[in-house]
């Protein structure tokens, strides 16, 4: 018996496997995994890195004791009535879908199965990201703690009521996109305004990073740094008097409410 099953090896499976073998063990090794995609390429690095690859996901599910879901929500549905028939008994689900409550899989799965529902982020495949957890009533204390070591391996953890999971997505889950957009905003003016150096985009990544890192250490809050900047007549408060104006406080909300709704929308989408 495997101690975990991956049930779709795409981008953020694959960082959380990556974030498991890089544990030296104290997860799971190489030898306690197997994976199953319906692309046999997606598994191949992990393969060699001797990973068992599954021929079907039934089979995959039969040899694990945990079994983590990866699958994209559109293909969610057809994976649980492929799973439905087996003996899931002793078995604890893992899933990562964006959306889906854990009463939605056993549903669809036919009877009721210890669910860990998870919300990480890309970040995790350099050891930084945040994952957002919950849990069914079936779960086991020890079988929480071994889904809070497979992120803990590559990140931080928080662990919350499975009613806050879809509003989570749009602080953790969809966020590192809002940054990158940021980035790109930040240097495409500094290169329009002839500003011509090769580490532009490094400069301003640092800066982000070490922005950060000074809100963490400070025990200040977001709002006092921004003072603490921004000296009266100054550069910085030109640049912020335009953000204000231009209320760019409300459009980041009103992004982060979206991605909540669309949350709320996919299981029905999809039909799960």
């Amino acid at each position: 018996m495997k101690k975990l099953a991956f049930i779709g090896v795409g981008n953020m499976a694959s960082a959380i496997i990556n974030g498991i073998l890089s544990s030296g063990a104290k997860v799971a090794s190489a030898n306690d995994l197997v994976l199953f995609d319906r692309f046999e390429t997606q598994c191949a690095s992990f393969a060699a890195r001797g990973v068992e690859v599954a021929k079907s996901a039934p089979d995959a599910v039969k040899s694990a004791e945990y079994v983590l879901i990866a699958v994209k929500p559109q293909n969610l549905g057809e994976l649980l009535d492929e799973l439905s028939p087996l003996d899931l008994d002793n078995k604890t689900f893992i899933s990562i879908c964006a959306g889906v409550s854990t009463e939605t899989i056993s549903r669809r799965l036919g009877k009721a199965v210890p669910i860990v529902r998870c919300m990480p982020n890309t970040p995790l495949a350099l050891g930084m990201g945040v994952t957002a957890l919950s849990r069914n009533r079936l779960v086991s204390d020890a079988g929480y703690d071994f889904a809070r070591g497979i992120f803990t391996a590559a990140g931080m953890v928080i662990d919350l009521d499975e009613s806050q999971m879809n509003t989570v997505i749009c602080v953790n889950g969809s966020s590192p996109a809002y940054f990158y957009y940021f980035i790109d905003a930040m240097v495409k003016s500094a290169r329009a305004q002839g500003l011509d150096c090769d580490n532009i985009v490094e400069a301003v990544c640092r800066t982000v990073i070490g922005s950060a890192e000074m809100l963490m250490r400070s025990g200040k809050t977001p709002e006092e740094l921004i003072r603490a900047v921004t000296s009266p007549k100054g550069t910085t408060e030109r640049a912020m008097n335009e953000l204000y104006s231009a209320d760019v406080a409300s459009t980041i909300d009103k992004a982060m409410r979206a991605c909540t709704e669309r949350a709320e929308e996919m299981p029905k989408e999809f039909g799960i």
